[in-house]
């Protein structure tokens, strides 16, 4: 079980607030959606509960264990950023196994995870390729897989479509959301793309300057939107 609660999380930088007591629960294997404008908090939120980020007030909790005292190793995360974050100089084959290597894994279970995730996000035919050699759909299929290979309970994704071309974020979409509920993982997706959120979430969490003025369902935020800027 990976749900995850965030309560009461404040953060502070000087005398800006960014993020105001902010409460939000994610069910397990949920695909939660933070959506807003720049600036909103969303990104800073998702840094928090992957511990890049230190709260000022507030807990963190994923699978009824309090991390926000952990490093970000520790909790049970992966991360996929929207610079793709891949090695140019490694094989894709050595970038999905990247982590695994660290964590010491057996070569026969790195083998295993790097060609079924490889399969999951269509690549297999890449895995002899260096990355930098890539287009940026590619390395960003390389990024997704990456995540996936470290099985984690939680998957943070910030961002990650917004530098691939229109034709490019409908295919990844589309493939995005069938990937994930395979695999079982929860989900918290940043994005300002209101499309975006309504085609990928579950939930929809709708942040304004620094709070969660909204959190429902993609077809109760579209008809009911909160406040003037949803929708």
């Amino acid at each position: 079980m990976a749900e995850i609660a965030i309560k009461g999380v404040a953060k502070r930088f000087g005398g800006f607030t960014a993020l105001h007591q902010v409460d939000l629960a994610v069910a397990d294997q949920e695909f939660m959606v933070l959506l807003g404008a720049s600036g909103c908090g969303k990104t800073t939120l998702l840094r928090i509960v992957a511990g890049l980020e230190t709260h000022s007030q507030g807990e963190v909790w994923i699978g009824g264990r309090r991390v926000d005292h952990l490093p970000p190793r520790d909790r049970g995360i992966a991360m996929v950023f929207q610079n793709y974050a891949v090695f140019p100089h490694l094989t894709v084959f050595e970038n999905i196994a990247f982590g695994l290597r660290m964590k010491k894994l057996p070569q026969q279970e790195v083998e295993r995870r790097v060609n079924r995730t490889a399969e999951l996000m269509h690549i297999e035919q890449l895995l002899k390729r260096y990355s930098g050699q890539l287009s940026g759909g590619q390395r960003q299929r390389v990024a997704v897989a990456r995540a996936l290979a470290m099985e984690p309970d939680v998957i943070l994704m910030d961002e990650p479509l917004s530098n691939l071309d229109a034709l490019l974020r409908l295919e990844m979409r589309a493939e995005l959301k069938g990937v994930l509920a395979a695999s079982k993982t929860t989900t918290i997706y940043v994005t300002h793309d209101q499309v975006e959120a309504m085609s990928l979430a579950d939930r929809i969490a709708v942040m304004h300057q620094g709070r969660i003025v909204q959190a429902a369902s993609p077809v109760d935020v579209y008809r009911n939107p909160a406040a003037g800027f949803v929708g």
